[in-house]
């Protein structure tokens, strides 16, 4: 059976440009591993590290993404599997993104990842109103209700999801927009 690693970031979550990301490719192995990074898809260029950490420095939009990891051996390598990428959080929104004041909306992150994952959910809000610039929420449920929303309500809403060491990307931003 060939091994499989698990791939964690540091910090969790996704990373502002400027900022520098720590990947580490986690394994039950013997010593002796070169480990091998992938980015956007697990046939891409590769970067290789005889350690199993790998720093990322988000230096574009295009630095960011999906990575992959690998570990291989020997003169002719032996690989390991490619390790699952860094799950990414979705935020869908009900009715719409567009709504009126005095309205529901419900708000629900999805993150796809072997099966029923038990994860808890961390809310951003970079609002328009001051008490919401830069808000967080940490939450155990994956869709957040707003009852009769108002103009404080506005703003662009992220998620990510923590489920033990391992964290989601954050999702894209979803813009709410109360009329």
């Amino acid at each position: 059976l060939t091994p499989k690693p698990e791939l964690t970031s540091d910090p969790a979550g996704a990373a502002l440009t400027g900022n520098t990301v720590t990947l580490t490719c986690r394994m039950d192995l013997s010593t002796g591993w070169d480990f091998y990074w992938y980015k956007h898809t697990p046939n891409s260029e590769t970067k290789k590290t005889e350690t199993n950490s790998y720093r990322v420095k988000i230096d574009s939009v295009s630095d960011g993404g999906q990575y992959w990891c690998r570990a291989g051996r020997g003169k002719t390598v032996y690989y390991t599997q490619y390790s699952d990428a860094l799950p990414k959080a979705v935020v869908t929104v009900r009715p719409d993104e567009r709504v009126f004041r005095g309205e529901t909306v419900t708000l629900r992150c999805d993150i796809k990842w072997r099966g029923d994952a038990k994860w808890t959910y961390r809310w951003e809000i970079e609002g328009t109103n001051y008490q919401y610039k830069n808000s967080v929420s940490q939450m155990s449920t994956q869709e957040w209700n707003i009852s009769s929303v108002d103009h404080i309500h506005s703003g662009k809403y992220t998620c990510t999801g923590q489920m033990g060491t391992q964290s989601s990307q954050r999702s894209d931003a979803v813009t709410l927009t109360v009329s």
